[in-house]
């Protein structure tokens, strides 16, 4: 049984799929100076990279380009501000909340500022360097979020090995060859995604092996 954070955050994904197409997503950099609330329903975000696939929120930044300190000016810890911990999930909303599918920013983050307990409290930021993403889900993984990114290649696959979950893009040859291989030899637990390119790229859930 798969106990795991990630592992039930990847089944709770499949779920919420299902046999329909997920939308695309987006991440894209932009200036934004208004002061930000903490994101509520964001705790699933994964504290580690498993490899340099740029699997968490904090990796997310940094391939974009932005690093550095937590940027939140305000409502500080005594003593020296911790340093960016991570990709702290923010929205101009006061509740915090962000609808499925919605738009949020993210910025770099100390743990201290990305707690709960900072909840509804406005960060003021000099800093205003960031990410605006689209087609964001309230709790959702970087990994599930990262696969909608922009790709060339048709298909993605999802799976977890030595403990850990990470993520390829497949090219079609590539996913003919996955789905050939002996259940034997294929990762203990996966999800092999297709992206449907049409007037909007949708995901489906074209195989996967988890106890759901």
């Amino acid at each position: 049984m798969l106990n795991d954070p990630e592992s039930i955050a990847m089944m709770e994904f499949v779920r919420s799929v299902g046999t329909r197409g997920i939308e695309s997503t987006g991440a894209t950099r932009v200036n934004y100076t208004g002061g930000l609330y903490n994101v509520s329903g964001s705790t699933d975000d994964p504290k580690h990279v498993p490899n340099n696939n740029g699997v968490a929120w904090k990796q997310l930044l940094i391939n974009y380009g932005i690093n550095g300190q937590c940027y939140v000016t305000n409502a500080n810890p005594g003593g020296s501000h911790p340093d960016f911990s991570v990709g702290g999930h923010m929205t101009p909303n006061q509740n915090g909340v962000v609808a499925t599918g919605g738009v949020c920013y993210l910025m770099p983050l100390c743990h201290w500022h990305n707690s709960t307990s900072r909840n509804g409290v406005l960060f003021s930021h000099t800093n205003s360097n960031m990410l605006r993403l689209s087609g964001y889900m309230q709790g959702e993984l970087a990994l599930t979020f990262q696969i909608r990114l922009p790709s060339s290649e048709p298909f993605a696959l999802l799976c977890k090995k030595d403990g850990e979950w990470s993520y390829r893009d497949l090219s079609q040859a590539e996913a003919k060859s996955f789905d050939a291989l002996p259940s034997a030899i294929r990762p203990e637990h996966y999800i092999l995604i297709e992206r449907v390119r049409g007037e909007e790229t949708l995901h489906y859930i074209r195989d996967q092996n988890l106890p759901v």
